[in-house]
């Protein structure tokens, strides 16, 4: 698969888990429906002020979708996470976006094989630069960098 559609499919899966947190849907249900409004749709790009159509591979999106629904507790992760904070925002108190980011690197950083896994945290630290600010990139960067050590999640 071509690293545009990879980057492109993982920007959809955390658009859908924005979704979720946005309408306030603890269950991850079905990714059907995503798929068949968002797929092919224009989105904005805000710093280029043009549209693009977003077009990803399906069949990665279900696999992201199912290690969501499979390994990701949520309160569990919410804990660990608040452990890491040194802010006084707790992490339940954080936007949308950046909770959605986070648990869309988790979910497949707990499927992806360990030679692998730069790769994918730093596609999704590129596609968190087209969504948040710098400095919040950089706290992305240093919560899921204590996440993988606490937790040693990485595929041997």
């Amino acid at each position: 698969m071509q690293n545009y559609i990879r980057s492109q499919t993982r920007l959809a899966f955390v658009q859908f888990i924005f979704q979720n947190e946005f309408l306030h849907i603890d269950s991850f249900e079905s990714i059907d429906d995503f798929q068949k409004h968002f797929y092919d749709t224009n989105i904005a790009v805000i710093d280029e002020n043009k549209e693009i159509k977003l077009k990803f591979n399906k069949n990665f999106l279900n696999r992201l979708f199912s290690s969501l629904k499979k390994n990701i507790d949520k309160k569990n992760i919410i804990d660990d996470l608040n452990g890491f904070i040194d802010i006084n925002r707790r992490f339940e108190k954080w936007d949308n976006i950046l909770k959605s980011i986070i648990f869309a690197i988790i979910a497949e950083l707990l499927i992806t094989e360990k030679n692998k896994v730069k790769i994918v945290f730093n596609d999704y630290l590129n596609i968190s630069k087209s969504l948040v600010s710098q400095k919040e990139t950089k706290l992305i960067n240093a919560i899921i960098q204590k996440y993988i050590d606490k937790n040693e999640i990485i595929k041997k």
